[in-house]
């Protein structure tokens, strides 16, 4: 994988995203296909909850 430094637009979406997850328990929201940042959301699907957790890589 290429490293690819952080746009300015995509930095503040994280920035964002993470002081919404410190200060109100936001969850932080991810794109599936590349993993930029979207936002931050009060409600996350069960849907995103079932991909997040299958995106963990296991090694046992």
């Amino acid at each position: 994988m290429d490293f690819r430094p952080v746009q300015t637009e995509e930095r503040q979406k994280l920035i964002d995203a993470l002081r919404g997850n410190a200060q109100d328990s936001l969850a932080i929201l991810m794109d599936r296909r590349d993993t930029s940042f979207l936002g931050a959301a009060e409600e996350v699907s069960d849907e995103e909850v079932i991909s997040a957790i299958q995106s963990v890589p296991c090694h046992y």
